[in-house]
C-alpha cells in the first residue's frame, strides 16, 4: 500500500528513481500458472459502480466470503489536490468465496457491509483484519477533512460488527499519520506505520531509504520502528506477529513481549511485501512487488501496468514458494494482497478492477 510522502513533480520523480527494483533470480515455476487464472469484476451490489482498487483482503470461513477493502486512491488524491468536492468514498464489501471460484462466472455483485454515513471523514479503507471466531472488523480508514482550506488525509482506527453492532473500543492513542495495516488479537490491537514522519520529512525517508518505520501497539505507541516501509501484518498459528518490509524485501517475525514485541527472524523474498495473510495450510501469503519503480509509476501517475507477484513461505521450512508471477501486469496489474485456500488464489489490486482468481488444479477446471 505504497503511498504519496511528498509533493511536487521533480520530488515524486525523483523518489521513483530512488526506488529499488527487486530481479526474478531463481524462484521456481509458479504454482498457480497464467492459464490457471483469471480475472474476476465486482460491482457495488447497491450502487452498481465497478469496484478498483481491492487493495486488501480477508477471510470469512465461517460463513464462506471474501471480505474486500475497496477504493480509487488515484481519484479520491486527485480530487484532494484540486481542492473542490469531498474526495470520492469507498467501501467494505462481502462476495461469496464459491461464486468467486465457479468458472462461469465472470463477475459478482459485492455487498457492502459498511455504512458510510456511520463513518467520519469518509469511507476510505485500507488495511484490514477480520477475526471470524468473534464477527469484528478492524480497519486503518483514511478520513479526509478541511484543515485550512484544503483537504487533508487522517488516518482512523475503526472497529465494527460485521452483525451491524458496535465495538466499543480501548482506549487508544493517537494514530500515526502514516499507518498502513492493522492486526487486532484477542487482547491488542497492533497497527503498521510505513513512515516515520509524514509530509516532505516523510519524503526524506523514502529517497535516502531511512528505516523510520514499524509496527505500532494501540494506547501504547511504536513498538519498533528499524523497518524499510513497514507495511503488511499477518498473524502466525503459533502467535508470531508477520509484518512486511517493502523497502526491504523481507518479512520481519516478531514474538510479544511484556513491554512490546522482539524481532525473532527476516526471511528475504524475491519482491517488496505489500499486504500479507494466512494460507490454509498455515503459511504467510504476501504480494510482492517485483518492480517499485513500474509499482510507483502505475500508482502516481496511471503510467503502463505493474507486474504482479504473489509468494508464500512456508509455515514449517520457512522456503520461500512462488504462487504466481506476471512479470507484464497484462493479466493482472499492481497485485497488493493474495488469500490462498483449498480452493485456490485469489488477489486484489491497489489499482487494478476485480480480483484475481486462479483455481487449484485439483479442484477441476
Amino acid at each position: 500500500m505504497l503511498r504519496k510522502s511528498f509533493p511536487g513533480a521533480a520530488a515524486l520523480l525523483f523518489a521513483v528513481l530512488s526506488l529499488a527494483g527487486c530481479g526474478r533470480g531463481d524462484i521456481g515455476a509458479a504454482v498457480y500458472p497464467a492459464d490457471q487464472c483469471r480475472r474476476v469484476a465486482l460491482k457495488d451490489a447497491q450502487t452498481g459502480a465497478v469496484l478498483r482498487g481491492a487493495e486488501d483482503l480477508a477471510l470469512d470461513p465461517v460463513r464462506g466470503l471474501l471480505i474486500v477493502s475497496a477504493y480509487d486512491r488515484r481519484a479520491v488524491e486527485k480530487a484532494a489536490r484540486r481542492n473542490g468536492a469531498e474526495p470520492p468514498e469507498g467501501g467494505i464489501y462481502a462476495v461469496s468465496l464459491p461464486a468467486l471460484f465457479d468458472p462461469s462466472n465472470a463477475a459478482l455483485e459485492a455487498a457492502s457491509l459498511i455504512d458510510p454515513e456511520t463513518v467520519a471523514g469518509g469511507l476510505r479503507p485500507h488495511g484490514i483484519h477480520y477475526d471470524a471466531a468473534r464477527g469484528e472488523l478492524a480497519f486503518v480508514n483514511r478520513a479526509y477533512r478541511r484543515s485550512g482550506g484544503k483537504w487533508r488525509m487522517t488516518p482512523a482506527l475503526e472497529r465494527a460488527r460485521l452483525d451491524g453492532g458496535a465495538i466499543e473500543a480501548p482506549a487508544a492513542g493517537a494514530l500515526s499519520c502514516a499507518a498502513n495495516s492493522v492486526l487486532a488479537t484477542e487482547q491488542k490491537i497492533y497497527t503498521s506505520f510505513d513512515h516515520g514522519r509524514c509530509g516532505w520529512r516523510g519524503g526524506l525517508e523514502a529517497v535516502f531509504n531511512l528505516k523510520r518505520s514499524g509496527l505500532a501497539l494501540d494506547g501504547v505507541g511504536p513498538v519498533y520502528a528499524r523497518a524499510g516501509f513497514a507495511n503488511g501484518l499477518a498473524r502466525t498459528g503459533e502467535g508470531e506477529i508477520v509484518m512486511a518490509a517493502t523497502r526491504e524485501s523481507a518479512l520481519l517475525f516478531f514474538s510479544e513481549t511484556p513491554g512490546g514485541v522482539e524481532e525473532t527472524a527476516r526471511i528475504g523474498i524475491p519482491g517488496g511485501p505489500d499486504n500479507l495473510s494466512l494460507s490454509h495450510d498455515g503459511g504467510v501469503v504476501a504480494a510482492a512487488h517485483p518492480s517499485l519503480m513500474r509499482l510507483a509509476l502505475n500508482r502516481k501517475l496511471g503510467v503502463g501496468r505493474a507486474p504482479s507477484r504473489i509468494v508464500k513461505v512456508e509455515h514449517d521450512t520457512r522456503a520461500t514458494r512462488l504462487l504466481f508471477d506476471d512479470p507484464s501486469g497484462r493479466l493482472f496489474s499492481a497485485a497488493t494482497v493474495a488469500i490462498e485456500t483449498k480452493e485456490g488464489l485469489v488477489a486484489g489490486s491497489v489499482t487494478d478492477e476485480g480480483l484475481l482468481v486462479c483455481r487449484n488444479r485439483e479442484k477441476g477446471p
